[in-house]
């Protein structure tokens, strides 16, 4: 990447200044600029230039020698006061004085003049690449709320961004101002000889263009030069493997596809947006292959033989939504009317992108709940003839019918079974890899292939079906407090009754904490525990020495109510039953499926992942025999490792791994550098990619406010926590053991409805904002303080300074 600028930059009021005379498309406000040394001498001088030039409100802002360098910048380390009468001589002299009370004294610093601009609707910043790396994309942050031209550059307002692809075709830009955004950076960049710019900006409401500052990016000096073309040739390929995935296929029913990164097992919660090969690999081979669909097939979902849930775009996951959507298709279901909701469902999700994390209750109705007459007819009314109706409710009926009996063998009941064998398994071996032994390499991918294999077929599998029936058990609560047969409240207090394994391990790390029990009863049982569940590169329970250092001052409660039906809840769910056809279970019935369908889903979660933690310290000892470190394993995909098996290395193996491992880390600087969108309708979501702004879902009541920690996989369990918000990007049940501290709520960047962290929250009463998505998340971050109101479904930064940890 070579920029050779045509254009000179100088201080701001200079550059400001050139700019004016050779922009067409944007306008510079009236400006005037002075030395610090002419104030001193020509104070009076200065200020009647300033009366008689100017009129209404000014800004005074700073342009010091060394705030906007080539090589380095200052930006943001001065001051600027805004809104300054013009007419007020006081005013404009305290102003002046306090621009220049931040500079170091250097005489030839300049204080800048400008005209307030009036009627913006629009204000923000645009970066003309990716500012870490040197990305070819504009990143427009802006603000099109508030009317104010500060609320960006000072970090409050409604803040948005865009991420517009160099190469986009404008006519793949909905918004006319961000297209008119887009039109005056290109021509500052033209008369700037395309040196990475940093500028800010005002939109009057009649689209008219103000510009406030522009500046060299002082880093681009340290980008890849060679990113942009990596970027140009993934972005092609791109559009060319999404074209070819939406095209109609064999099997699967829906006119196209879209591809997202929560919409089914959510990988952007689990796994993260650009996860490593290693952790990628595991996740596909565990889940997203096979394993997704076999479990719903096998409770009576429609089948979808050889179809994979998840797709990589340049190593990112994303979910192919068509193929999801097929697979909650009861099974019978004509392919008339199966194409025709395919096709509705998708329509939805493109129309209302806010919902691709909620598909399975605002998008979706994979069970026959007891609102879906007025659902369907809120949301697809027109989309089946009544005919077609008729089979789609009746085939949703007998599916719901089957998944909910109790009775015999059926998919609840063989699930648990399996998950209690796995577990009896785990027993009777070592509970966790002895990291004294030296096992040779090829006894370590041995043990790896039998742990991941009994993982598949005894683990996966069963918690797969067991988390459809917690979705399940979530829809038929939902909907039942939607008819009035039970009351939000209520509801809360039967989740908050359910004693799960998440309770079970707050209950336990207090007894260690009080001296009840010990520390080495805790590993063994809870050890394998990580809060990166795939991710090699974070520990283990086991592997940490700072879990018992401060007594937890949050646990389960010893005696937790039992939940019982009062006689009016019992008597109005039978009726809903009744009314939905639901003949093999009656309320109380219906209240015991939904417990056991919650706990057994956080059960088998907790016990497949001690196969997969177990097999993770196995490639981390594989590893050690070839002197790769676990941060070079995690480049590497498991079924490379697992080929080793069946195919000698070289004879030169270190070096042959290593330049593997390297390969596996140029393939994750081209990921971080491709900026695909969240959810991908067409091929203008590669192009322009608006970063995710979700509607966070809400656990718990009431308002509270307080300061916030963000916690990382890699963070200790010494962390003051006291009376904090909790913030974690991903809800990973490797997180429980922040439920035994006393925290205040707890916050996450990606996490759906019935996510694990959302069922941890409602079981212990804690006040959550769960799936925030990346733009709130983020302000989130560089905020000190939160407001929660639960109640009101709001969630904001309030500024302060913030902990990292």
């Amino acid at each position: 990447m070579t920029f050779a600028s045509i254009f000179r930059f100088g201080t701001k009021a200079e550059t400001l200044e050139r700019l004016s005379s050779l922009l067409h498309v944007a306008t510079v406000p009236a400006l005037f600029y002075f030395t610090t040394s002419d104030w001193c001498n020509n104070m009076a001088s200065i200020i009647r230039h300033i009366q008689a030039d100017f009129d209404g409100l000014i800004a005074v802002r700073s342009s010091a020698q060394g705030e906007d360098g080539a090589h380095f910048s200052m930006a943001g380390a001065y001051h600027s006061v805004l809104g300054v009468d013009s007419q007020n001589p006081v005013s404009i002299r305290q102003a002046i004085d306090t621009v220049i009370a931040a500079y170091l004294g250097n005489p030839h610093d300049q204080v800048l003049i400008q005209q307030m601009p009036t009627d913006i609707a629009v204000s923000g910043v645009v970066m003309t690449h990716n500012l870490d790396d040197g990305s070819p994309y504009y990143v427009i942050n802006y603000d099109d709320e508030s009317g104010r031209t500060d609320s960006i550059t000072g970090g409050t307002g409604a803040n948005k961004t865009v991420m517009i692809y160099h190469g986009c075709n404008p006519a793949y830009i909905e918004s006319a101002r961000i297209r008119k955004i887009l039109e005056f950076t290109q021509e500052i960049e033209s008369v700037s000889g395309s040196i990475p710019l940093d500028v800010e900006f005002g939109l009057r409401h009649d689209n008219s263009v103000c510009l406030f500052q522009a500046r060299a990016i002082a880093s681009h000096h340290h980008w890849d030069h060679h990113v942009s073309k990596k970027v140009v040739r993934t972005i092609n390929q791109l559009e060319n493997y999404y074209h070819a995935l939406s095209q109609p296929r064999d099997g699967i029913v829906g006119d196209k596809t879209t591809l997202g990164i929560m919409p089914d097992w959510n990988p952007a919660e689990i796994i993260g947006t650009c996860p490593r090969p290693l952790a990628v690999s595991l996740y596909r081979k565990l889940i997203t292959q096979s394993t997704w669909r076999e479990a719903r097939h096998a409770m009576g979902y429609r089948s979808i033989a050889a179809e994979e849930l998840m797709v990589l775009l340049c190593g990112r996951p994303y979910i192919d939504v068509r193929n999801s959507f097929n697979s909650f298709l009861p099974q019978g279901l004509s392919n008339t009317t199966a194409r025709k909701m395919v096709n509705a469902w998708l329509r939805r999700i493109d129309q209302q992108p806010e919902l691709h994390d909620k598909i399975e209750f605002e998008i979706v109705q994979t069970i026959a709940d007891f609102n879906v007459d007025d659902d369907f007819k809120q949301r697809y009314h027109g989309v089946l003839t009544d005919g077609e109706f008729d089979e789609y409710k009746s085939s949703l009926h007998f599916l719901t019918n089957n998944i909910v009996d109790l009775r015999g063998d059926k998919s609840l009941s063989v699930a648990e079974q399996c998950i209690t064998n796995l577990a009896k398994k785990q027993g009777q071996r070592c509970l966790h890899f002895d990291v004294s032994e030296t096992p040779s390499p090829m006894q370590c991918l041995v043990q790896i292939r039998l742990l991941l294999d009994e993982c598949n077929k005894q683990g996966t599998l069963a918690f797969a079906i067991l988390a459809r029936h917690g979705f399940v058990a979530e829809s038929l609560l939902r909907s039942a407090v939607c008819k009035g047969a039970i009351s939000e409240e209520r509801a809360a207090a039967f989740k908050y009754s359910i004693q799960t394994v998440s309770g079970e391990l707050a209950s336990n790390m207090r007894a260690v904490c009080d001296g009840i029990s010990d520390s080495k009863r805790f590993i063994e049982r809870f050890g394998h525990l990580r809060p990166g569940t795939y991710d090699i590169m974070s520990l283990r329970y086991a592997d940490r020495d700072d879990f018992f250092t401060d007594p937890p001052c949050r646990s389960y409660p010893d005696n937790v109510e039992l939940f019982c039906l009062t006689r009016r809840e019992r008597y109005d769910l039978n009726r809903l039953l009744i009314d939905g056809g639901f003949r093999q279970i009656d309320a109380d019935s219906l209240i015991e499926y939904m417990r056991r369908a919650i706990v057994g889903r956080e059960y088998g979660k907790f016990v497949f992942t001690r196969n997969l933690s177990d097999a993770l310290e196995w490639m981390a000892c594989w590893g050690r025999g070839f002197n790769l470190s676990r941060d070079d394993v995690s480049y590497l995909p498991v079924d490379f490792l697992l080929d080793t098996l069946f195919t000698s290395l070289p004879t030169d193996s270190e070096h042959y791994l290593s330049e593997r491992v390297d390969r596996g880390r140029d393939l994750m600087a081209t990921t971080n550098a491709v900026k695909p969108g969240y959810l991908i309708r067409d091929i203008c979501d590669i192009h322009v990619v608006p970063v995710q702004r979700s509607a966070p879902n809400f656990i718990g009541k009431g308002k509270q406010e307080g300061r916030i920690v963000v916690l990382y996989p890699q963070s200790t369990g010494r962390i003051d926590l006291y009376d904090k918000f909790i913030c974690i990007e991903n809800a990973d049940p490797g997180f429980d053991w922040i439920f035994s501290k006393p925290i205040k709520g707890l916050i996450t960047k990606y996490g759906g409805v019935n996510s694990h962290m959302a069922i941890r929250c409602a079981e212990f009463g804690l006040p959550a904002a769960i799936g925030c998505g990346e733009q709130l998340f983020d302000r989130l971050m560089v905020a000190g303080q939160v407001e929660l109101d639960c109640s009101a479904k709001i969630l904001r930064p309030m500024y302060c300074n913030q902990h990292l940890v």
